[in-house]
């Protein structure tokens, strides 16, 4: 994998700017760097953002820690 690639932002988890905001302190929590995208829209405007408001807060992470970050979005959809 190139250099580039693992530099690349990627969006991991769309939800709710609850779960979006949990889902990112875990991530942190576990050493992977997570930013919110849409996350004051998501919050007072979500039709502005996506299809009918739907999911629309996202979390993005750098590509390199995909496999990672998906690992604890799977334990934390399974807890909910």
């Amino acid at each position: 994998m190139s250099k580039q690639a693992d530099s690349d932002l990627i969006v991991v988890f769309r939800g709710n700017p609850v779960d979006a905001e949990m889902v990112k302190e875990i991530l942190v929590d576990n050493g992977i760097m997570a930013n919110l995208k849409n996350q004051l829209m998501g919050s007072i405007a979500p039709w502005q953002v996506s299809p009918g408001g739907f999911e629309p807060v996202e979390v993005e992470i750098l590509e390199s820690d995909k496999e990672s970050a998906l690992d604890l979005i799977n334990e934390f959809n399974r807890s909910k």
